[in-house]
């Protein structure tokens, strides 16, 4: 009886451990969060110091701004509704996300907040992911012509931290896409040159902080961006430029706006196309004060 006892002791012991761990550690993990050092507080101070900078004003996009665009891109900025709104001086974008590391990975859920500003370009993108329910962080900035990546477990322990010409060099071609995707009225104010290859296809060759990257653009035949493909990203610099593709799907209005909600990042190397990113825009806003 003694020993049933015991061992009753011991369960509702381990029991309450257990559910001391359960409470305390996402208490701990929003605590760690909230310090000055962790990658939110970076990501917020560096939002409100772009936000912070001047504008130029942004008149409403004419039929005629239009016409320095090659056809298909024409057709897209009407698609989406771009003319007769302002110019995009900024962009905030909300995300639901799927990530893994590899083709036979599992899937970590995740979300995203970015905030991209064009006079002079700029990004910050911050996620939180879990893998087996231990948080990570990840943090992209573009600013001033430099780009890091930087990734902690438990908003402690730094696993990922990168940067110089060679990131910077591939997050150029990040923002590129995301100005394509999310933003592409901003194209009429950036260093953006064009080479129609095809009926349903045209070249973008972007500019910015040394670094020049192009991508092929598909469209379909209602005119909206379905496809884009470079080979100006890297997926490791030791492997050298890999084949980076970015499927679109799923174009409705999110917030009055209408863009490719659904979309796809992936690499495409000796084994195939393989998918590592899977986003949904929940969110977005233009010409944002916060």
């Amino acid at each position: 009886m003694t020993s049933e006892r015991d061992a009753m002791i011991t369960a509702l012991r381990l029991l309450a451990a257990l559910v001391i761990i359960a409470v305390a550690a996402p208490l701990l993990y929003r605590g760690l969060q909230a310090r000055s050092g962790s990658y939110r507080s970076q990501f917020a101070h560096g939002r409100d110091a772009l936000l912070a900078r001047p504008t130029r004003p942004a008149p409403a996009v004419t039929e005629t701004d239009l016409l320095v665009l090659p056809p298909l891109m024409q057709t897209y900025l009407r698609r989406v509704g771009s003319v007769g709104r302002p110019r995009v001086r900024s962009v905030r974008v909300e995300f639901s996300a799927q990530m893994r590391s590899s083709a036979t990975s599992a899937w970590m859920p995740a979300t995203a907040t970015q905030y991209e500003f064009f006079d002079p370009p700029a990004r910050l993108f911050y996620m939180k992911a879990s893998r087996a329910g231990v948080p990570i962080d990840v943090f992209h900035r573009y600013v001033d012509a430099a780009a890091t990546f930087q990734v902690r477990v438990v908003s402690l322990f730094e696993i990922v931290n990168v940067k110089g010409p060679g990131l910077t060099h591939d997050e150029t071609v990040t923002l590129m896409n995301d100005i394509l995707v999310m933003a592409p009225a901003a194209v009429l104010d950036l260093p953006f040159t064009w080479e129609t290859t095809g009926p349903h296809t045209v070249c973008a060759t972007f500019t910015n902080a040394g670094f020049s990257v192009s991508a092929q653009l598909m469209f379909d035949d209602a005119g909206d961006l379905v496809g884009f493909l470079s080979n100006d990203r890297a997926h490791s610099r030791e492997a050298g430029p890999a084949a980076w593709s970015t499927p679109l799907r799923g174009y409705r209005e999110v917030n009055g706006i209408r863009v490719a909600a659904l979309g796809d990042a992936d690499w495409i190397d000796a084994a195939g196309e393989w998918t590592y990113g899977r986003f949904e825009i929940r969110d977005i806003a233009y010409n944002v004060t916060r």
